[in-house]
């Protein structure tokens, strides 16, 4: 089978940078599964609005959900246990720069690949709380860029849902959030069975006085791009796992505190969330929508269940709880 030196980089990213650990390339759905009204219900109703909306009508055309499904290809598919987060990535690697028939037909084609990923995730992998899709190109014209963009905000305005992510990554970012971050995470993997990390490693024997280094700000960006997203190689959700689990264990966390995490306005004006941070195991885990919200493989502070509502925004109220408590269990 050839492999694509484009998907052995996002192969590598999602597994070393994201956290992935489980990877395939080339995902294929086989015609022996079973997908039923309740494992599609959410991406058809999603589908059936994007369809709807004259922004967006021209991409589907004549297109149908189960077309879409039977259809059901995704050039990188990552799965990350931990943050029960999953991630489909589709890669394009055009030297002279992403083109199809014209800036429009090319930015309905990706946006296509990008909602379409979304509901394939969804029908097939209902249970994960968090869906990333990303549509990967090395290089396209500012006009392609700007014009996808621009279509990538209109859908997360009628997405509506911060456990759904799109994304183009290209030109200078498509360096500084896969390229750079893959290097410097796997620059001390021995390893090498991984096409792209064998390149590069092949590459750094070059002993050339005149090859090109990085600078030191392009090692900062090419830095900055994971310290923003992981602390001690964890991502917020396995962080808050971590430490909420190691708080308890220590003591940390009173029988008053584990109270107040079951109160829905303690937790946001506390820690910025929007559900309760522990729930009782007895109690339902769902939202009004039927989405899951919480870690239901585990049990946090006894027997109750932790929201998995974790994003980027968590971090600094996360490390301000944990101090509080620290010096509460202080006084005690």
């Amino acid at each position: 089978m050839k492999i694509e030196v484009a998907e052995s980089l996002i192969y590598s990213y999602l597994k070393h940078v994201e956290g992935c650990r489980i990877v395939q390339t080339n995902w294929k759905t086989s015609g022996k599964w079973n997908i039923t009204e309740y494992d599609t219900e959410d991406a058809e109703k999603l589908f059936d609005k994007f369809k709807q909306n004259p922004n967006f009508e021209d991409i589907f055309k004549q297109s149908s959900f189960s077309q879409l499904i039977k259809q059901a290809e995704i050039d990188v598919l990552g799965l990350n246990t931990t943050e029960n987060s999953i991630f489909g990535i589709d890669v394009a690697f055009h030297e002279a720069g992403l083109n199809y028939s014209g800036i429009d037909e090319t930015a309905n084609r990706v946006m296509k690949k990008i909602l379409r990923t979304i509901f394939i995730m969804q029908s097939y992998f209902k249970d994960f709380n968090k869906f990333n899709s990303y549509f990967v190109t090395p290089k396209i014209s500012k006009a392609l860029e700007e014009k996808v963009t621009q279509l990538i905000k209109e859908a997360s305005d009628i997405l509506d849902d911060e456990t759904i992510s799109i994304r183009l990554i290209t030109n200078n970012d498509f360096f500084n959030t896969i390229v750079n971050p893959v290097i410097v995470e796997t620059k001390n993997e021995s390893d090498t069975c991984e096409l792209f990390i064998r390149t590069v490693k092949l590459l750094n024997l070059d002993t050339q006085k005149d090859k090109k280094t990085l600078t030191n700000k392009e090692k900062e960006t090419s830095s900055d791009s994971i310290a923003k997203t992981t602390e001690d190689g964890m991502k917020i959700g396995q962080f808050v796992q971590y430490h909420l689990t190691k708080a308890f264990e220590d003591n940390l966390i009173s029988e008053e505190e584990i109270i107040r995490l079951q109160d829905k306005e303690y937790s946001k004006k506390e820690l910025n969330q929007n559900f309760e941070v522990l729930r009782s195991s007895d109690k339902e885990t769902t939202d009004e929508g039927g989405k899951n919200r919480y870690y239901t493989k585990s049990k946090f502070c006894g027997n109750y269940y932790l929201t998995s509502q974790w994003f980027e925004y968590h971090w600094i109220p996360f490390k301000k709880w944990l101090k509080k408590i620290e010096k509460e269990y202080q006084t005690r």
